[in-house]
């Protein structure tokens, strides 16, 4: 079953090892798969700033960025982990 995340505009589900970024402005999702997934976050005051997109050596390329307050950013992390786990825990195809 996908596990979803709604901020704004954005809709980020991952679906086993796939992770897709749909936004209300967009005419295609954004798909990534796990093993290539990479996020940066930058706390800056009481804001978030973070972005998921490919991993390329150790930034993270393309993309979207999304800004959260404390609690959204939780609920990300939470979100997040789910994706990190099935990128570091399953055997590659």
């Amino acid at each position: 079953m996908p596990t979803e995340f709604l901020h704004d505009d954005h809709i980020l589900m991952l679906d086993g090892r796939v992770l897709d970024i749909f936004h209300r402005g967009m005419r295609e999702p954004m798909r990534f798969h796990v093993a290539f997934m990479g996020v940066y976050v930058k706390p800056r005051g009481d804001v978030y700033k973070v972005q998921v997109g490919t991993l390329v050596g150790k930034d993270v390329m393309g993309g979207v960025h999304l800004n959260m307050d404390a609690s959204t950013f939780e609920r990300f992390r939470q979100f997040i982990a789910l994706a990190t786990a099935a990128r570091d825990g399953a055997p590659n195809p």
